[in-house]
């Protein structure tokens, strides 16, 4: 009887709760990781391979785009050469160019313009301190205010404003350097002391003696003007006759 109990129970054996599960986590488990890439990889050569085909379509875009311009440019060229040599249109057009520039000095002569326009130069520049003092003593004035107000909102409202600051940031890169040495040249003044001959620099506004001998070689003008006559004439008693050399 034990011995038949021990054959039976040998031949059952009971299942575990674990081993029911067996199956499916056996199968998720056994899932290799390149098959979640093989899944993945047609979407992904799908989107290089229409990127390579737009890169290649927009090169080609490009190269198509170059070649037409170069045969335009070509052409054009061409056909201005065959319109020169049937039209000596280059022979008329220095004849033009000869014949308004000899109109142009004829009414400069008849005219005096370039010798005007170098007078009215000349004229700002002596006098541009009194114009600038009568001009600051009409803008203190009530009017002279109000007309600074109304020409500042014309110029800002009309867009000439936007214009100019526009205009300012393609100009100023180029002309700011040689603003900058203008106004250094004017003022600064250079050259040499005539009883020693060693050579001064420094700026108009103030009274530079030469090192060397201790002579008074520039003075500004105002110096002069300023003050009783015996300090102008003890003033004048040290200062002496330089040349200027402008820079």
């Amino acid at each position: 009887m034990s011995n038949a109990l021990r054959l039976h129970f040998s031949l059952y054996k009971p299942r575990s709760s674990l081993s029911l599960f067996k199956t499916p986590l056996t199968r998720i488990a056994s899932v290799p990781p390149l098959s979640l890439s093989r899944k993945l990889s047609p979407k992904i050569s799908a989107i290089t391979l229409d990127e390579l085909v737009r890169r290649v379509k927009l090169k080609e875009v490009l190269r198509t785009a170059n070649e037409g311009l170069e045969n335009l440019i070509y052409s054009a060229r061409i056909g201005a050469q065959r319109l020169d040599r049937r039209f000596s249109l280059s022979l008329r057009f220095e004849r033009a160019l000869t014949l308004v520039s000899n109109q142009t000095k004829l009414i400069d002569r008849e005219y005096g313009i370039s010798q005007k326009s170098k007078a009215f130069t000349m004229d700002i520049r002596r006098n541009w301190p009194r114009y600038r003092k009568q001009l600051n003593e009409f803008l203190e004035t009530p009017l002279g205010k109000l007309f600074a107000t109304l020409v500042f909102l014309w110029f800002a409202l009309s867009g000439w404003l936007f214009r100019f600051l526009i205009l300012a940031t393609w100009v100023l890169p180029f002309a700011a350097p040689l603003l900058i040495g203008t106004v250094a040249n004017n003022l600064v003044i250079e050259g040499a002391c005539p009883a020693c001959k060693r050579r001064f620099m420094g700026y108009r506004s103030q009274v530079i003696r030469c090192v060397s001998c201790g002579s008074i070689v520039w003075q500004p003008k105002d110096r002069f003007s300023r003050g009783p006559s015996s300090s102008s004439s003890s003033a004048d008693s040290d200062v002496i006759d330089v040349e200027i050399e402008e820079k």
